[in-house]
């Protein structure tokens, strides 16, 4: 602790808010801020008067402590726009643009920060921040101009499946109250005069919007977006596409501004100050002009990273940067791992909550990675170019620098691997040599210049306008590695995901691992193998072992989705949601993460029950990355957008293709029977099915095992459920089912209720979705007929067991259903 006590501080002050976590909001009590602010004399004294055996354990506890209370204290209270987002009230909003809109096909999304709210009784909200979506009509907003609009507000609600993204602390994190829908752009009025971001804001938008008007006036669409990420740290306008093949090609870090940024930057500005200093002989003789230009430095590097956003990538760097040139101007170069736990306590008595994002846990691993592990790595890499006894050739110089790169690279993407694969379910496999070629590029092509440009463009635009157009051709050419190798096979591998305690574990491996190579800590690698071999074994038993009958019904907001795991590993997915507007992929964002959190890497089976967007959308992703066999659907054909690019896919992958009545369609599944019960041509009373509409033609699915039967009836109405009674009468009879058309009303019928007298009916449908579903009347019916009632949108993922002898279900949280829901 000694050597280096801000190390193991570091690890005191997160753990302290990382254990504030687990307590109840009630424990954030107005106690907490005196304590707080007492704990900076109690911590004095321990440093006065510490023993050598008492002080670091008391000092360590203290930063623990510290820790948390401040996580207690940065708590944000429910805000005023919240409750009124509860209700989804209808309000008119007076406020100030935050950030420059994110445009979007028709839709354009950006922050507001509400200065009024003039109607919907929220006469307190000003202050609050709120985003903003308008899906017709975009007007062109930049930051700190007033805007007035009229706009739903609703509160940010996650997809309640085990693996989910947490959206809404990650807003929550970002300082916003809810969210704002605007139906038409015509709507929003521009007001005068301009608002205010704050003094600092409103000097760093006078540099920042000629800039960004000047990067649209001379660069075209996909050179824009890639050079107002790199210079002003805005990346709203990057390309999806290209923004995919980086991620592909493990090149995202290089759209954030961080420490290669910052740091050429630095070097640039004190290269630049010393040769102006160096041209005066009284200076050199008076003053030492290395130590003053690092002095002068820290300016114009300061000055970049506010201007370029300072999230928190950049707030690392410029911390550890600004440490550094200090250090150079006092004549005493600190230790790196210092700096780095320096930049890291700073950042997080700022902002307590920055521990729980993504930026700062990649950018802060990353860094130790390299420091840790780019060493050793580049000790056992040899340089031809360099021998013994004899004088490094011209060569050897950039030798060691494609070393030393290719040892940061190797070191970082070891390091960050479990942390990449539990956030982005992904491993990129040409990362390392995209980064071998990017980051050269980028470091001495495009950064230089795209800086200098944005320094001349005030002083000599045609001098300014030719260095940025010569950046713009390094964005392309960075911009093409990354579509080459991404586009490579197997470029890039989707793979299953570990949970929380699985991350721990990896980390714990590759640690101890790491030591044991040097002879350390090995019975701690040994035990963290035995811990992980046996985590290996529960998962193969759950996911190829088991011999019941599990049926997970997901959250997929109003739509359809159901995994279907068999005995003995095959798997069947009914459905996959989706949206009818907006590029939100329900497979990708949604079903997928359920999947890889389960450790399932391939579904047998895709049933579409019809073609329509909330049951449909989401399978793309699916049957594109899960190597699904066979696709069962109704046979309908409709003229959309999303249709044609499913069935490409289909096509694309050589799935087979089943519809009602083929011979290729099993009548059992590893002991489960299976009966497409609708549409079937040739059955008594279809000479209807042509004037049928495509709910009505929905396939309907029963699984039967055990004893027990699941009914998946797609959005079936009451038309088919008298047909399917007429039909089958009592064969209709199933302990679960899946309410009809999401529990519209004009399904789930007396009668069909009656035949298929149900023990639990699971409703998928979005919350305070704008149908009203599940209906009343609904609700009342299955209340009559005896069914316990399971909600989606209350219950999140809902998972119905089916064993001999037991039929059990279970809430995302892993709660009892079963009284729950049938008094609910």
């Amino acid at each position: 602790m000694t050597r280096r006590p801000l190390v193991p501080l570091l690890l005191a002050f997160a753990g302290g808010l990382s254990a504030a976590e687990l307590l109840p909001p009630s424990a954030a009590s107005p106690a907490v801020l005196p304590i707080l602010f007492g704990l900076p004399p109690v911590l004095g004294l321990v440093l006065a008067f510490r023993s050598a055996r008492l002080g670091p354990p008391l000092l360590f506890g203290l930063f623990f402590l510290a820790g948390a209370l401040l996580a207690l204290h940065d708590r944000t209270p429910e805000r005023v726009l919240q409750s009124a987002a509860a209700r989804k009230a209808r309000v008119t909003v007076q406020g100030t643009v935050i950030e420059p809109p994110h445009h979007r096909r028709e839709v354009a999304r950006f922050p507001v920060r509400v200065d009024r709210i003039l109607s919907g009784g929220c006469t307190a909200a000003a202050g609050e921040r709120i985003y903003v979506a308008v899906y017709r009509n975009a007007p062109r907003l930049r930051p700190g101009q007033r805007i007035r609009f009229p706009a739903r507000l609703r509160l940010f609600r996650n997809f309640n499946n085990p693996g989910r993204w947490d959206y809404e602390a990650a807003m929550r994190i970002r300082g916003f109250s809810c969210a704002a829908s605007v139906s038409d752009g015509r709507s929003v009025v521009l007001m005068a005069p301009a608002g205010t971001l704050g003094a600092l804001e409103d000097a760093l938008e006078k540099l920042r919007g000629p800039l960004r008007d000047w990067f649209r006036r001379s660069l075209s669409a996909p050179e824009r977006g890639l050079m107002r990420a790199l210079v002003l740290g805005e990346k709203q306008g990057i390309d999806p596409a290209d923004r995919e093949a980086f991620q592909a090609a493990g090149l995202a870090h290089v759209l954030a501004v961080s420490g290669l940024h910052v740091g050429l930057v630095a070097w640039l500005a004190f290269t630049a100050i010393r040769w102006i200093l160096s041209r005066s002989h009284r200076l050199l003789l008076a003053a030492d002009v290395r130590k003053v230009s690092a002095l002068a430095a820290c300016l114009p590097v300061t000055v970049y990273a506010l201007t370029a956003g300072f999230h928190v990538s950049t707030q690392r760097a410029l911390i550890m940067v600004l440490a550094y040139l200090l250090s150079v101007a006092a004549g005493r170069e600190k230790d790196v791992w210092s700096t780095l736990c320096l930049a890291a306590l700073l950042i997080l008595a700022a902002n307590p909550q920055a521990l729980r994002t993504i930026s700062f846990q990649l950018s802060f691993g990353a860094v130790a990675g390299i420091l840790w592990l780019a060493p050793a790595i580049y000790r056992r890499i040899p340089n031809p170019f360099e021998k013994e006894g004899r004088h490094p050739g011209l060569a050897a110089r950039p030798a060691a620098y494609a070393a030393g790169l290719l040892s940061a690279t190797l070191a970082a993407v070891l390091f960050l691997l479990p942390l990449t694969v539990f956030y982005f379910h992904r491993i990129s496999l040409v990362s390392v040599p995209a980064n071998l070629m990017v980051t050269p590029l980028l470091g001495l092509w495009v950064l230089p210049l795209g800086i200098l440009s944005a320094l001349f463009f005030p002083l000599l635009p045609s001098l300014a306008g030719l260095l940025l157009q010569g950046a713009s051709l390094g964005a392309s050419a960075m911009t093409a590695v990354a579509r080459f190798l991404s586009g490579l096979d197997g470029a890039a591998v989707w793979v299953i995901t570990p949970n929380r305690f699985e991350l721990l574990l990896l980390y714990a491996v590759l640690v101890s691992g790491i030591f044991a190579l040097r002879g350390r800590f090995r019975p701690l690698f040994l035990a963290s193998c035995l811990v992980l071999a046996a985590d290996v074994g529960y998962w193969v038993h759950e996911t190829a072992l088991r011999r019941d009958l599990r049926v997970t019904y997901l959250d997929v907001g109003q739509g359809n989705a159901a995994l279907v795991q068999f005995p003995r590993g095959k798997r069947m997915l009914v459905d996959g949601g989706g949206f009818r507007l907006g590029d939100f992929d329900v497979g990708r964002m949604v079903i997928a993460p359920y999947l890889w959190r389960q450790k399932i890497a391939r579904i047998h089976t895709l049933v579409l029950s019809h073609p329509e967007a909330d049951h449909m959308n989401g399978l793309g992703f699916i049957a594109k990355h899960f190597s699904p066999g066979s696709l069962w659907y109704s046979g309908d054909r409709v003229e959309s957008d999303s249709y044609r690019r499913f069935m490409a896919i289909i096509h694309a992958a050589r799935i087979d293709v089943k519809t009602p009545g083929d011979p290729g369609i099993p009548l059992e599944i590893e002991g489960v029977q299976v009966e497409i019960l609708h549409p079937v041509p040739e059955a008594p009373g279809d000479e209807t099915l042509s004037r049928l509409g495509t709910n009505d033609r929905s396939v309907v699915l029963r699984l039967s095992h055990a004893g027990f039967s699941f009914l998946f009836p797609g959005d079936i109405e009451n038309r088919v459920e008298a047909l399917l009674v007429r039909r089958f009468g009592g064969r209709l009879r199933s302990d679960v089912l899946l309410s009809p058309h999401h529990g519209s009303n004009s399904s789930c019928s007396e009668g069909f209720l009656e035949h298929v007298q149900p023990a639990w009916c699971v409703v998928s449908a979005g919350f305070g979705n704008r149908f009203g579903f599940p209906h009343p009347e609904v609700v009342a019916r299955l209340r009559a007929a005896g069914a316990c009632i399971a909600r989606t949108d209350r219950h999140g993922a809902v998972r119905i067991v089916a064993a001999p002898g037991s039929l059990s279900a279970e809430g995302t949280a892993g709660e009892p259903l079963k009284g729950l829901t049938c008094t609910d």
